[in-house]
Order: structure tokens, then sequence, then C-alpha cells
């Protein structure tokens, strides 16, 4: 039996449940998984882990390839670099502005920046704000590079943040070893804001798939993860679909990539005729942020449930 990531210990975990493929092509740098729970530590885990030579060639030059979930990386870049204004990466911004004061924020790490959206938005309204990242992933460089990116092995980091951004990042790696790290770069009370899904027991039940997830979270595994690494939990919400919803888009997704693959599809012509209708996410944000008899917990309601049954957990840790 694996140890458990977090506490190290084998005796508190068990077998849960054969892992799932959503792109059974990917089993070739994955290899045979299954997944065992730490009922110690409420957390899952892929076991055993892949070999890091394959999951480095994967993350490098697979997972964002045109026509691939969960991304759909599109071959033009500037399709690309316009997501940064998608309802996701604004959803993010007002939690974030709406819990600490962005204006004392001087420079930001994001680690698996993707195409570094957050961290680009912030900087468009705090120019002065600088911007470090690891990111390893062919189609995102040369973006990162155009925003202002410095990215680097996160080995190789050695500045002092005040906040530290993973978004959707966490699950993908094969131990949590990483919080150590961010403890030694994080300037005294500097923040990590972090999104996840959240896995609780429950999740697993009707999932389509966990690849190429290889950590499972909850919110006990996350306040467990902090004790371990001397950090204190700022906030932790749960938020966006449903369980049951989250379940469904995943098979969409899954049946959209082999429609594609196999020819059989209109998600091009889709794809065209959204490029002809109008945005109106930027008219909804000035909206809320214009609306001066809306308190600032009701503002988090807007974009967080806390109902448990959601299939992300999103917060704000601070370094003790």
């Amino acid at each position: 039996m694996m140890q458990c990531p977090i506490c190290k210990s084998d005796k508190d975990s068990k077998y849960l449940c054969d892992y799932k493929f959503e792109i059974h092509e990917d089993k070739k740098y994955f290899g045979n998984l299954k997944i065992d729970r730490c009922e110690k530590c409420d957390f899952s885990y892929a076991n055993p882990m892949p070999n890091s030579e394959n999951l480095n060639f994967f993350y490098e030059n697979v997972y964002r390839l045109p026509n691939r979930p969960p991304y759909w990386v599109s071959k033009n870049d500037e399709v690309s670099e316009k997501r940064f204004l998608e309802d996701k990466n604004l959803n993010y911004l007002l939690y974030l502005s709406t819990l600490i004061d962005l204006k004392n924020i001087k420079n930001i790490y994001d680690f698996g920046a993707g195409f570094g959206d957050l961290g680009f938005a912030i900087k468009k309204k705090f120019p002065n704000v600088e911007l470090f990242c690891t990111e390893h992933d062919k189609q995102c460089v040369k973006i990162l590079e155009k925003r202002g990116y410095n990215n680097d092995q996160i080995e190789n980091i050695d500045e002092k943040f005040d906040l530290i951004i993973t978004l959707h990042s966490l699950e993908h790696l094969v131990d949590v070893e990483v919080f150590k790290k961010f403890y030694e770069i994080l300037k005294p009370e500097g923040l990590i804001f972090f999104e996840i899904p959240n896995c609780p027991k429950e999740y697993f039940s009707g999932r389509p798939y966990d690849g190429p997830h290889l950590l499972f979270y909850t919110k006990k595994s996350i306040e467990t993860i902090c004790n371990k690494f001397n950090f204190e939990v700022f906030r932790i919400d749960v938020s966006s679909y449903s369980f049951n919803e989250d379940h469904k888009f995943q098979k969409e997704s899954q049946d959209r990539y082999y429609r594609i693959k196999s020819g059989k599809t209109f998600d091009s012509l889709k794809q065209l005729l959204k490029k002809f209708i109008p945005v109106t996410i930027l008219k909804m944000r000035q909206a809320i942020l214009n609306s001066k008899n809306i308190d600032e917990m009701h503002k988090l309601g807007l974009f967080t449930v806390n109902s448990g049954d959601n299939c992300y957990l999103r917060g704000i840790l601070k370094k003790k």
C-alpha cells in the first residue's frame, strides 16, 4: 500500500476505486493506476504515481494540444490571449479583490500558470506588479513571455512574493511537498490563492473520469496540509457546479473529444459562431462593482456556494 502523500502513513489508507481516463490514449503516459484514500487526512491519490519523465513530456507537449479538453486551445495565439477576459478569470478577480487589497501586492508567482490570465488581468489594473511563474507547456510559454512573466523552474525561484496563485495545478502533482517551497518564497504573512477540484468520497460516485488528476483534495485535507507546512486558512469556499452537473459537463467534454477525433462534429462551426456573439460579462462585472447596496459577503455569495456538494474548492491561505 502506498503511503499517504500528506501524513506518510499507510495504515489509514485503502483502495477506493479504479482510475478512469478522460482520454484513454493518455494511459501510455500515466500507466495502470488505482485510487487510494487516506481516512485520516480525507485525501485520495493515484497509486502508483506515474513516471516523472513521462509526466514531464505529457505536460510539455500533449496536455494543451489543439482540440484536447479541458482547455480546447486554439492554434491561433490571439484567441488564447483574449481568454483572460472570460467570466472565469473575472470571477477570480472579483473574489480576490473582495478579500484582499490588491494595491498592496507588489509581485506575484503563478505556479502552473497556463497562459497566466489572472496575473495578467491584475497587471492590467496595477501595471507595477511584477509577474513570475513556472509553466512548461509549449503552448503557453510564448504568451507568458508577451505578458511580461518571468518563467523559470520552481527550484530556481528565489524571490520573495506577496501572492502565490495556483489554479487547477495542485491536483496534477505527485505529492504535496510544493507547499514547503511556497512557504520559503512567500514574504511574512504572504498569501496563496488556490482553486482545485473538491473530491470527498461521494464525488467519485458517477464521475466519468479522473485523469489527468493525481491528487484529490477536500477541505479537511487542505487544513491538514496547512498544519503540516505552517499555513493558516484565511478563507475556503466550495464553489461552482454541483457534483451531478460537473459529471454531466465532464461527460459532454469527453464525448466532444471523441466526436472531433472521429470527424463527426459541428464543434468547429460553433466556435466560429461564438466570435460574433457580443460579450456581456464586462457589463455584468461593472454593474456588480458599481452597486453600492451589495455588501462584501453578498458579493462573495455571487460566486461561492459552500453547500458541500460543489465541484471546486477555492480559497486563500496565509503564511504563519
